[in-house]
């Protein structure tokens, strides 16, 4: 379990650790005063790096609150549009043809997140 929180006032925290969904984040909190500034995303985006870290997808516990859901689907669109940008500047075949699957495995992220940042 790696567990981060901060000390100061901003009242960011954030658990990782097993489950039996594999879920990469249990929990994160940030202090009203403290939204907006990154700290969400920051930690969104070292879940997905643990994740990667250990050669798993990862996906957040759900469901997710509705401030969630937006942090969520922010990184995930931004995530999944560098990685699609990413793709056809290094593509090798005409036209490029990348799947679902390697997608989530580029990002390191679960099918159905792939699939409904797409839809959204």
């Amino acid at each position: 379990v790696v567990s981060t929180q901060s000390t100061g006032s901003s009242g960011i925290n954030a658990e990782y650790g097993e489950s039996s969904e594999d879920y990469n984040v249990a929990c994160i909190l940030t202090l009203p005063c403290h939204q907006k500034k990154g700290y969400g995303r920051l930690l969104i985006e070292f879940s997905y790096l643990l994740s990667q870290v250990e050669g798993k997808l990862g996906s957040p516990e759900k469901p997710l609150s509705d401030l969630g859901l937006l942090s969520y689907r922010s990184y995930w669109s931004n995530a999944v549009l560098e990685s699609l940008i990413q793709y056809m500047e290094n593509a090798t075949e005409s036209p490029p043809n990348l799947t679902i699957l390697e997608l989530c495995d580029r990002l390191c992220m679960k099918k159905d997140d792939v699939i409904s940042t797409l839809q959204h």
